[in-house]
């Protein structure tokens, strides 16, 4: 099946190379087969346009693992109890009934200056309150079908006919998604000997995946006593040797519970799900300083909504976490 997909765009690609005639006297396209991808949302757009001019026939498809969405059919179905391809058509065939978009309203967010910390999933609606009723089938966001829809018909003509405005091109969607700290990828090791943490970070596709903290910490502590050679007397015995055995916090799991109740490994994977979501140890978290332990600020509303729940001491925590992700910063 993927050799036929293939195929297909080979045979599409090739048609809207050579048939890039002038533009029809009747339509407003060149006659064709125009194909394009956006490659944020992986949709991609087949545009047919006949000897007059017009747009004969759409279609959208979008990758999936190792098939499409359009291929699996019924075997993709939405919350809408639609399957994807039954709604991707129907928004083909009404924008073939209606040569374009033009009487569909759309709800466009701002996407300027965005990163994928701050990016919205979706930043292209329908407002079916402004649009024609039959439009509300259509429950799959549009965004995808949108850009691709543009790159294909841009190609159609010399001055940019039936490309929907007001909204941002491919390129500048891609952007708003990009990482937003420049990571190298790779897997990164730190400890800090004077608290006993130890974390492992793991950086791909300049992403911090995953933040695996854990500490050293000493179990079944005892002391080998001198009996003075009187057994039957301890008065007089001195300790002679400490015997400890080590151990880590993550290794005994429900078996370490701080103080507020909850074990120390749920605290620590807390930590990393906050680091993870800030793609860094946000230098807005308020910490306050308590003897030789740091703490976060829960009277800090920025702190409480990044790291809720993490009430233990933090200075293993950043110390180890900082120097991690230092490896994976670029040298200047």
């Amino acid at each position: 099946m993927k050799r036929i997909y293939i195929l297909i765009v080979i045979i599409f690609s090739m048609v809207s190379i050579i048939s890039c005639n002038e533009n029809s006297e009747t339509g407003l396209y060149r006659e064709g087969v125009y194909y394009a991808v956006d490659q944020q949302t992986m949709v991609s757009a087949y545009i047919g346009i006949d000897e007059t001019g017009n747009i004969e026939s759409v279609l959208f498809d979008k990758q999936y693992e190792n098939t499409t969405l359009y291929t699996l059919g019924d075997d993709y179905e939405l919350e809408s109890g639609h399957s994807w391809r039954n709604e991707a058509h129907y928004l083909a065939s009404y924008l073939v009934l209606n040569q374009g978009w033009d009487d569909i309203t759309l709800r466009v967010t701002d996407i300027t200056d965005m990163t994928a910390l701050n990016a919205p999933d979706y930043f292209i609606e329908i407002n079916y309150d402004l649009s024609p009723d039959d439009l509300d089938y259509i429950t799959i966001p549009v965004d995808g079908f949108v850009l691709a829809w543009n790159l294909a018909i841009s190609q159609a003509s010399n001055d940019d006919v039936g490309v929907v405005l007001g909204v941002p091109t491919s390129e500048e969607w891609l952007e708003a998604n990009k990482p937003p700290y420049n990571y190298i990828d790779g897997t990164y090791y730190a400890a800090d000997r004077a608290h006993g943490y130890i974390t492992r970070v793991v950086v791909e596709h300049g992403y911090i995946v995953d933040v695996v903290f854990d500490a050293i910490t000493a179990v079944n502590t005892r002391i080998v006593w001198d009996d003075n050679n009187t057994p039957g007397d301890t008065s007089d015995d001195v300790p002679q040797v400490e015997l400890v055995s080590m151990t880590t916090k993550q290794a005994l799991q429900d078996d370490l519970v701080l103080v507020s109740g909850i074990p120390w490994y749920v605290e620590a994977e807390l930590m990393r799900d906050a680091i993870i979501d800030k793609q860094t140890w946000d230098e807005n978290w308020a910490i306050i300083v308590a003897g030789s332990h740091e703490y976060f600020n829960f009277t800090d509303e920025i702190t409480v909504d990044g790291v809720a729940g993490v009430t233990l001491a933090i200075e293993g925590f950043r110390s180890v976490f900082e120097e991690a992700i230092e490896q994976a910063i670029p040298s200047e």
